[in-house]
């Protein structure tokens, strides 16, 4: 008898194997390879009826404990609430969840226009469909919030006396009192007064987005951001319990997907070098992913600057109101918060974890750059990494590839903004946003993620957006920072087991390696990358074994 156990033929392994016709499978992996079908030997041969086999993809920029969260929030984003008045409705219509609040997310301020200064969304919009239970609206990027004025009470955020917070800034009305509407690190003030969430609910946020996972084809991410440090960011309840929520799962076997966790200290603003070393030596050592295993945690999470919308990016030409952004760390100066950033980066790598860098202004870019080459000295084999990166210029591209720093991006996030944030960094710097094909070219490790659930993690997206350089609201626009089929589908399954040192063993379908895989209900035809988003996804496997459909 055969010593494969499966065998799975007739299948389209373009474009990442093309030749590629068979796939054995023994114990899990990958046994065998056949680029003749006659040649197939195995205890059990299943025809696959020609359709697409890709490696499971790996999502490395994923917020999966906040993504389960996401599922049970309401859904304010403009597929749902378009306009103000839609929003009220939803709002009106919402019940609030175990913790007495209502808690949505998605909405859109390039979209939805409020009664505030410039425009901007208030509590006094949203008070009259909920004035009784206090309500918390994360808006799509997960970079600020709406509160209503319940909520703000709760959160002590009365009258002109309130100070913005070290790394936020809440909006205000006239006469100085908060507005309702919060920027990163001040969301945090909120978070804090909503009731605690059990890690029985935290672990059962993670198995829903597993579900949700296995039925797009994902199975790997990299979950960035939990700790202390969360409370600032989304929901604010991606705390250290939501680490334990993942270990107990591991325990009970019940995680199937593989996970990288980044840890986060400090948060959307202010974050001190004293923040990460603290929390780091509480926590312990790095716990890296054991070859075939399904939890690593051993990456941190730094915010070194904001997001274009709010301004908040450090960018060197100036935004349309003459402002320049900043890096997001602590310190009074552009000086100080470089030397501040500097500093963690020391702690972190000097410890032995990888650091994963929120960066998107050029300024930032360059700052983080100069700050990795510095500490490379001390773990070379450290895998530091950029993510979102969009407004990266030659030369820092060109230090990327020297220093082995991977650039983290999401093709999705741009398709889906388009040019609506063009009136605050202008036509041709958004024309611009995230160069893939140029980084490609400069030979630096791209990775495509999602940010989920900033961005559906739906990898078929992704990757079409990538190949057509597309916008939502430009179907017909492109560039020539385009990739190819074959590049966007290692974007987003071998780039990312580098990004986390995993390729020895997952990416690639390789013989030897785990036999994590996706196969699409038909034979995709990439000369038209956007026919791939309307392909079901027919199975997911992991180990070999079917966690989603699947092909008998």
């Amino acid at each position: 008898m055969s010593s494969i156990e499966l065998a799975l033929t007739n299948v389209d392994c373009s474009p990442w194997n093309p030749d590629l016709k068979g796939i054995g499978i023994t114990g899990g992996r990958v046994a065998a390879h056949w680029t003749d079908e006659s040649a197939v030997d195995a205890q059990v041969i299943v025809d696959c009826g020609g359709r697409t086999l890709l490696p499971g993809i790996e999502d490395s920029h994923l917020h999966g404990y906040e993504y389960g969260r996401s599922l049970t929030a309401v859904d304010v984003s403009t597929e749902s609430a378009f306009t103000l008045e839609e929003l009220r409705a939803v709002i009106s219509r919402a019940r609030p969840e175990e913790t007495g609040w209502v808690r949505g997310i998605g909405w859109d301020d390039t979209v939805m226009k409020g009664t505030g200064p410039g425009g901007t969304m208030t509590a006094r919009d949203i008070d009259d469909a909920c004035p009784d239970v206090p309500v918390i609206l994360s808006d799509v990027t997960g970079h600020q919030a709406l509160c209503n004025s319940v909520a703000l009470a709760r959160a002590g955020l009365v009258g002109s006396s309130v100070e913005d917070p070290e790394g936020g800034r809440i909006v205000r009305l006239g006469d100085g009192s908060p507005s309702g509407l919060l920027y990163e690190a001040a969301v945090a003030s909120v978070n804090a007064a909503m009731p605690h969430v059990s890690i029985a609910a935290k672990q059962q946020a993670i198995l829903a987005a597993q579900e949700s996972l296995w039925s797009q084809g994902v199975v790997a991410y990299t979950d960035p951001g939990l700790g202390p440090g969360a409370r600032t960011l989304m929901d604010g309840t991606g705390d250290l319990d939501a680490v334990q929520a993942y270990r107990n799962l591991v325990a009970a076997q019940e995680l199937k997907l593989r996970v990288d966790v980044m840890l986060l200290f400090g948060g959307l603003g202010g974050t001190t070098a004293h923040d990460v070393a603290a929390g780091l030596d509480i926590f312990g050592s790095p716990e890296p992913m054991a070859p075939g295993g399904h939890l690593g945690i051993s990456q941190v999470k730094v915010f070194a600057d904001g997001i274009p919308r709010s301004r908040t990016a450090w960018m060197g030409d100036p935004y349309d109101d003459c402002t320049h952004g900043k890096l997001q760390v602590a310190g009074s100066t552009d000086d100080d918060r470089v030397a501040e950033l500097h500093a963690i980066l020391f702690e972190a790598a000097s410890r032995g974890w990888q650091i994963g860098l929120h960066t998107i202004g050029d300024r930032a870019i360059s700052t983080v750059v100069e700050g990795i080459s510095r500490i490379k000295s001390h773990d070379s084999s450290l895998r530091h990494y950029v993510i979102h990166g969009d407004f990266v210029i030659d030369e820092d591209l060109i230090r990327m590839q020297e220093l082995g720093i991977t650039l983290n991006a999401n093709p999705s996030i741009r398709w889906s903004v388009g040019g609506r944030v063009a009136p605050i960094v202008g036509e041709e710097r958004n024309n611009q946003r995230q160069r893939l094909r140029t980084a490609w070219d400069a030979g630096v490790n791209v990775c495509s993620s999602s940010d989920a659930p900033v961005a559906s993690p739906d990898w078929r997206v992704m990757v079409a957006a990538a190949m057509t350089r597309a916008w939502r609201d430009d179907p017909q626009r492109t560039d020539e920072q385009r990739l190819t089929a074959q590049e966007a589908i290692r974007s987003l399954s071998a780039n990312a087991a580098w990004q986390s040192g995993a390729e020895s063993w997952r990416g690639n379908l390789n013989v030897g390696q785990v036999a994590d895989f996706v196969v699409l209900d038909e034979r995709v035809d990439w000369l038209d990358p956007w026919s791939l988003p309307e392909i079901p996804i027919a199975g997911t496997a992991i180990n070999g074994v079917w966690v989603f459909g699947g092909i008998y």
